[in-house]
């Protein structure tokens, strides 16, 4: 078997790191090196052989020891692989383990479904002290038709899409830079509804408009949202779209409504991209209520495994 190495983010390569991403069976933009530049100030990784399996590793420098950290907006990371019995190697995890075991006091990661019963059957949890839980993730295929897929909304969603709104207007900005007053209208909505109770930092906002200039720029990012007749933003949605997968990456809408505005969002955007072999991943959430109206769109789980130590 090949050795897995430790490289410092200036020892990778991360031309091959990105390659790695993009044949991988479980992709995900969340590994994409550019990506973990920006949600973290310190990233490294563990390799297997010519970067034919990667596992990146965020952390934390705490005095005079390194905590791995699942950092925010970053759902899911773990080993991605083209190569699916690399994926599900039990020497693999098990070097993969040990050497975040011997090498940080605590770590925490977020292991994407693919990997999840591998994990579980090969960690003994006893000996290193370990925890771990299932979250959990919503997603739609949206290779169908508009009505078949409305067939499957909830009642309740299909009650609200009746809704007469003909008072407002919608914003859909679908690629290229976004205008910073609508980053700035979208943040501040956001803090208001979302950020504040969530404790989000100014560092934090600060990451969210790099996330969406970024995906601006790389023609990967959509904006859905609706303004009432004085021109106030009333609710949005942005949408980051890669490797044939659209992610639900922040959301929010003004709770003084009486409707939900977000379905009428959402419905939207399902509407724009239905017949394509695509997924819209809605990240999910454990909460009940957030994972019920999720699922009002015929969403169904694809669930992940939180690992703690």
């Amino acid at each position: 078997m090949k050795q897995i190495k430790f490289l410092h983010n200036d020892q990778i390569n991360h031309i091959k790191w990105d390659n790695c991403i993009q044949n991988s069976i479980n992709k995900k933009v969340y590994a994409c090196s550019w990506y973990l530049n920006i949600v973290s100030n310190n990233w490294a990784g563990l390799v297997y052989g010519d970067y034919e399996l990667i596992f990146p590793i965020v952390f934390k420098k705490l005095f005079f020891f390194k905590r791995i950290y699942h950092p925010l907006f970053c759902q899911q990371l773990g080993p991605y692989s083209g190569d699916q019995k690399l994926l599900h190697n039990q020497d693999i995890v098990l070097d993969i383990i040990n050497f975040l075991d011997d090498r940080y006091r605590k770590f925490e990661c977020s292991i994407n479904h693919f990997c999840t019963n591998m994990f579980l059957k090969t960690i003994s949890k006893n000996k290193y002290n370990m925890s771990n839980f299932v979250r959990i993730n919503l997603e739609l295929d949206l290779n169908a038709s508009y009505e078949d897929i409305v067939s499957n909304y909830s009642t309740n969603h299909r009650r609200t899409l009746n809704i007469n709104f003909n008072d407002l207007k919608w914003d859909i900005m679908a690629s290229g830079h976004f205008r910073q007053d609508y980053i700035a209208d979208f943040l501040d909505l956001y803090q208001k509804h979302v950020g504040n109770k969530a404790g989000l930092k100014s560092n934090d906002y600060s990451i969210i408009n790099k996330i969406i200039s970024e995906c601006g720029q790389k023609h990967i990012g959509c904006f859905v949202g609706l303004r009432n007749n004085k021109n106030k933003l009333l609710g949005s949605a942005f949408f980051i779209s890669c490797f044939n997968r659209s992610i639900l990456l922040f959301n929010v809408s003004d709770k003084m409504l009486n409707f939900n505005l977000m379905t009428f969002i959402v419905d939207k955007y399902i509407k724009k991209h239905v017949h394509k072999n695509h997924i819209l991943d809605f990240e999910g959430s454990n909460i009940q209520g957030v994972k019920r109206f999720y699922k009002g769109f015929g969403a169904i789980e694809k669930n992940y495994m939180h690992i703690l130590k």
